[in-house]
């Protein structure tokens, strides 16, 4: 036990090591859902209103994609202690994810405590530690991380409660309290649960559990009741339509109605069948459901830019054959229970995701964690298991120089993964997470006393929660102001202080030096105060106070 204790500790060092490493400056910046809830937070911690005016609000409105609250309500205290910062704003993520690295090892000893092995648990632990793709959302403010760890806790004290009663109550806190952290999770948690109810209903069920399962229902239901108004918002489901894969309808079925036309005409009835549109929103959802098994996105590209290193995917190479013998094992190896909730909740994982656009998604699947970490640590496991209680002589040989290639291969895939993430990612990648902007405020500042107004491009997405977000802008006057009016953004929308965000329209701005224009590089033909590179020296913004001057 001392020994599993001391190896968790090591584990645990490492998990803090990469989670708060640089973390204000790695990414190389906050990007605008970063920006948005950091102020918020700081909004609601000075005023308890966001920076629409709604008190206390159980969904964040922010640029009208309305984001669940929790993140939000994290960041307040780490705000208030260390102020408005990118460091403050990410902190959360990064306490999360170790929590998270932790209930590994919890999850994965409850699940397979009749094995009487810390291996799997450790393994399992210190695999989530070095996860490229955990880490990735543990070092940026992402709802979805928080939404990773409560359903580990979730889980574990559910499996817990079987033993100890009481544990059934932090459960149904656990899952209730995930209902408030991701969109993706208001699915995937309660197919989660069901499961769970289901694969454990005998021993869950028992005459002794009556009162706790019913004290579990109530806590529950308490929780989740002040959320259940939001659920079902008109404007609140704006995220979801602005996802949904069937929202352009149009574009989705433009080709299968040719197709079906055609099948029409020449009386192919199979062929009408299949073309029909119902048809093709289930091959759609399937597609999309799919995608996320994919070689080459979990092994090689990933998706978006800001969901991982340059020229990496989500996890290892060196782990693949060690997961696919892990999935393996556990489909013929492991017992009733163990194997339903591990299986379940490796299939359940992309259903969320699967009717949205954009696919495959790193962010809204990220509740696959777990359960990769685990089937590879199953593999390694019971691989070494095999060939330590079985392999004798040169074949005993061949596996130990074999094992030591692969702990070659290993390490150099995750220093590889280090230098890509720490060393190439600012580089390579600031463009996309909106960097610039720190020095745009910071350059601003210095001159604005020089000029009656700041015109900033609404070009720059997003512009004026950075500027709120970089010059800690007093929430009480920018709310005494009228705060956020609109997430339209037209001119006059958003502005503050001395500053108005509106489009530029170079050649049409009036020949007036009272003025100072921070633009993106199309907006201004030069930027004879200031221009602002990415980190790749590509142009990122100018500044300027010469309309129609020289060029």
């Amino acid at each position: 036990m001392k020994k599993t204790i001391c190896i968790l500790f090591l584990i645990l060092c490492a998990a803090v090591a990469l989670r708060f490493y640089q973390l204000g400056s790695v990414p190389a910046s906050p990007d605008w859902d970063e920006v948005a809830l950091g102020y918020n937070a700081y909004s609601i911690l000075k005023t308890g209103r966001d920076e629409y005016g709604t008190f206390l609000p159980l969904s964040i409105r922010s640029y009208d994609d309305y984001k669940p609250p929790l993140y939000t309500y994290l960041t307040v205290p780490s705000v208030a202690l260390f102020g408005l910062s990118a460091w403050s704003t990410r902190l959360p993520s990064a306490v999360m994810g170790v929590l998270a690295v932790v209930g590994v090892f919890v999850l994965a000893k409850e699940l397979l405590r009749d094995l009487k092995n810390d291996y799997i648990p450790l393994f399992s632990s210190f695999l989530l530690a070095i996860s490229p793709w955990h880490i990735q959302f543990s070092r940026i403010a992402f709802e979805a991380n928080v939404g990773v760890t409560i359903n580990i806790w979730a889980v574990a004290a559910f499996l817990a409660g079987l033993r100890k009663r009481a544990f059934l109550l932090v459960a149904a806190l656990l899952f209730a309290l995930g209902m408030y952290a991701y969109h993706s999770e208001r699915i995937f948690l309660p197919l989660l649960f069901c499961l769970l109810v289901a694969i454990y209903r005998k021993p869950l069920f028992r005459e002794q559990n009556k009162n706790y399962i019913i004290g579990a229902c109530i806590l529950g239901a308490l929780v989740i009741m002040p959320l259940v108004p939001v659920l079902f918002n008109r404007t609140a489901m704006l995220r979801l339509r602005g996802t949904s894969v069937f929202t352009d309808q149009t574009a989705l079925l433009s080709r299968d109605v040719k197709k079906l036309e055609n099948d029409m005409n020449v009386g192919d009835k199979v062929g009408a069948l299949l073309d029909n549109r119902r048809i093709v929103w289930i091959k759609t959802v399937i597609a999309g459901y799919l995608s996320h098994y994919s070689f080459r996105w979990l092994f090689l590209t990933g998706d978006n830019n800001r969901h991982h290193a340059p020229d990496m995917g989500l996890l290892y190479l060196w782990e693949l054959p060690f997961l696919l013998f892990g999935i393996y094992k556990t489909l013929k190896d492991m017992q009733g229970p163990v194997r339903a909730v591990l299986i379940g909740w490796f299939l359940l994982s992309p259903v969320a995701a699967s009717p949205t656009t954009g696919l495959p998604h790193a962010v809204r699947t990220l509740v696959f964690l777990p359960t990769f970490q685990i089937f590879t640590a199953i593999g390694i496991v019971t691989l070494v298991t095999g060939v330590k209680s079985h392999a004798a002589g040169a074949k005993r040989m061949f596996f130990s120089v074999l094992g030591i290639v692969v702990v070659f291969f290993a390490v150099f895939n995750f220093l590889y993964y280090l230098n890509l993430y720490f060393v190439h990612m600012n580089p390579e990648y600031s463009e996309y997470w909106q960097y610039g902007y720190k020095e745009a405020v910071a350059l601003t500042e210095q001159q604005k006393a020089k000029y009656q107004k700041v015109v900033v491009s609404t070009a720059l997405e997003q512009s004026y929660m950075f500027f709120l977000f970089y010059t800690k802008y007093d929430p009480k006057t920018y709310l005494a102001q009228g705060g956020t009016k609109s997430g339209s953004f037209a001119e006059g929308d958003n502005g503050f202080d001395k500053y108005i965000f509106r489009p530029i329209n170079w050649p049409k701005e009036r020949r007036d030096k009272s003025i100072l224009y921070v633009g993106a590089p199309n907006d201004l033909p030069h930027g004879n105060i200031a221009n602002i590179m990415f980190l790749n020296g590509k142009p990122a913004m100018k500044l300027a106070d010469q309309p129609n001057g020289a060029q």
